[in-house]
């Protein structure tokens, strides 16, 4: 049997954004309604504060499921390489066979992007046009093109440690068919924030990237860099008086610095908004917090549809396995 090898450029082109925005909106449904079989994941501590963790899921009824193998080096900066490295396994439900080996470095990036999107387009404020970014890297990226399918996005003020880092980012953005109306600019956090309708973190601090008391009325904020318990992105003005919403109860009241000492009752999961079980914004003046630790399901339900989507136009390397 064969096995397809999807690399990067292999996964843009069979699973555009705004197709893994509708594919993570389904899958945070089928999450929420118990349909989908996903454990807290499982980590280890690697070398100068990294970590490497597993993430398997499965969905009743779906012909795959999925394992993902990703680990977060800090060190990687320095380095000039992602900080964030994984590969995705997906295989056949019923045999085991492995049927795939995605760019799981690529695949984070995009799922997690599409993630901030499905919560922006049930969260945000529909006129939402300025976006205050923190971060500049690969999920930085994709974060901003997700937002660019679902608001008439204008103006992003990146906030970002190395000037050269928000250079980067600028250029990127200007050379993007896609965010060709998008003005992009470097500036420093309160600025940023200040005039921001979103607010999007994607660093790996572990300390809070902003003061939450220069944040506007109704603004929305999702934060999709911090995932262990000594790490937050978001302080305690961000979030008092939010509606929070996450990914999954369980694992983000887990693994969130910015959750601890939060309770079920206090966080809605953003399946359930999808689903229309609760409600999302419930005014204009309301302020919204997503904060998303990541969750297999988004894995499984971006690799299936670049799956397909490969084979029927020829993406990919078709490899023989075993």
């Amino acid at each position: 049997m064969g096995v397809r090898l999807l690399r990067a450029a292999d996964i843009a082109l069979a699973c555009p954004m705004d197709e893994a925005i509708e594919a993570v909106a389904a899958g945070f449904a089928a999450l929420s309604s118990g349909q989908a079989s996903v454990p807290v994941r499982l980590s280890v501590p690697l070398a100068h504060d990294g970590v490497a963790l597993t993430m398997p899921a499965s969905l009743a009824g779906a012909p795959v499921y999925s394992v993902k193998l990703v680990s977060v080096a800090p060190g990687n900066t320095a380095l000039g390489r992602p900080v964030v490295v994984a590969t995705v396994l997906l295989a056949d439900a019923r045999t085991g066979d492995v049927l795939a080996i995605l760019d799981g470095t690529a695949l984070t990036a995009l799922r997690t992007g599409a993630a901030g999107g499905v919560a922006a387009r049930l969260l945000s404020r529909p006129e939402s046009a300025r976006v205050a970014l923190f971060g500049a890297g690969a999920q930085a990226r994709t974060q901003l093109e997700a937002l660019a399918c679902v608001r008439a996005i204008r103006e992003v003020a990146v906030v970002a440690r190395d000037p050269a880092h928000a250079a980067s980012f600028r250029a990127w953005a200007g050379a993007a068919r896609s965010l060709a109306s998008i003005a992009v600019r470097a500036a420093d956090a309160k600025e940023a924030v200040a005039s921001a309708d979103i607010v999007v973190t994607a660093t790996s601090s572990a300390t809070p990237v902003f003061d939450g008391r220069w944040l506007p009325d109704g603004v929305h904020v999702t934060a999709v860099g911090s995932f262990r318990p000594d790490m937050r992105e978001l302080d305690e003005h961000t979030m008092r008086g939010a509606r929070i919403v996450v990914d999954q109860r369980g694992a983000a009241l887990a693994e969130a610095g910015e959750l601890r000492g939060t309770h079920d009752d206090d966080v809605v999961e953003l399946g359930e908004i999808v689903a229309g079980r609760v409600p999302g914004r419930t005014s204009a003046r309301e302020r919204t917090v997503f904060k998303s630790v990541g969750n297999a399901i988004q894995d499984l339900v971006v690799a299936a549809r670049a799956f397909e989507r490969a084979r029927e136009v020829g993406a990919g390397e078709e490899l023989a396995f075993p």
